[in-house]
């Protein structure tokens, strides 16, 4: 064998070696929680430093279940995330049309006004945020869940969309514009169909931010009626909480909330792939 060789197969190795590691390292947590919620009370008070259970308790999730008003949380959830995600599409794909398409005098000074916002941490954003709902009246309403985290997500999203719309060229624009097509119509039918990776891509972003927000939620939601999955897994874990339940079904808890964002990942995955792989040749 060739030295030559021998450092390729050398070099091969430590890569998937690295590659490994770092799997690992992402999916531990998921496997400790799954494993968590399947343990018995017992097996949790005798398993320290073991992660798999003994014997898997697949009726844990069952009394899980029962902790919340799923039903209600997903509602919730479901309503606001989705809300978000497609007003943040939506606008973004706008603002990114605006800042590639249309030519204005400080165009670039302005784009950088604008993602110089995304370096203001969200606890500032908070105070002047709830004062203004406040002041709408839209505290514990929808309105209120939804369109502060619009705004929030609106200068990354921009830059996202800007970056791949910079990638289709202009000359389609230009023959649209010859057959005698608007601005609206060039953005409908000619940039929003060969962007849908990085749509989907903004959108499971989004999404997720959106299903995950705590600190917002505990802010702006008053009424248990409003109660998204993270607001009720807040509820019954915590040190407000007087009678926690056990932690396997506080795991148990965690996982079916998780289970909506999985499903959505997975049945995306490979718009999500494709968009990496298209900034990756850019």
């Amino acid at each position: 064998m060739s030295r030559k060789l021998r450092k390729k197969i050398l070099g091969d190795s430590l890569i998937w070696v690295i590659i490994a590691a770092f799997v690992v390292i992402m999916l531990f947590p998921f496997v400790y929680i799954l494993s968590t919620a399947l343990k018995s009370d017992t097996d949790l008070a005798t398993s320290v430093g073991r992660i798999l259970p003994k014997a898997v308790q697949w009726e844990n999730f069952t009394k899980a279940w029962q902790l919340l008003d799923f039903p209600k949380c997903f509602f919730n959830s479901f309503i606001v995330a989705i809300a978000v995600t497609a007003l943040t599409i939506f606008l973004c794909s706008l603002a990114a049309y605006v800042f590639t398409r249309l030519e204005f005098k400080g165009r670039n000074i302005v784009f950088i006004l604008y993602l110089s916002t995304m370096m203001i941490p969200i606890t500032v954003r908070l105070i002047p945020s709830y004062n203004l709902c406040r002041n709408l009246n839209m505290l514990d309403t929808y309105m209120g869940m939804i369109l502060p985290q619009v705004a929030w997500s609106i200068p990354f999203g921009t830059f996202l969309m800007r970056q791949f719309y910079m990638g289709i060229p202009k000359q389609l624009d230009e023959a649209a514009k010859i057959d005698g097509a608007s601005h609206f119509q060039i953005f409908w039918k000619i940039l929003l169909p060969n962007t849908k990776s990085s749509m989907t891509t903004l959108g499971i972003y989004t999404f997720i931010s959106a299903w995950n927000n705590l600190i917002w939620m505990l802010l702006s939601v008053r009424s248990e009626s409003k109660w998204t999955v993270t607001l009720g897994i807040s509820s019954i874990c915590g040190a407000s909480v007087i009678k926690q339940p056990t932690w396997n079904l506080i795991m148990g808890v965690i996982v079916i909330g998780m289970i909506p964002v999985l499903i959505l990942f997975f049945a995306f995955q490979k718009y999500f792939m494709q968009s990496v792989a298209a900034t990756g040749i850019k």
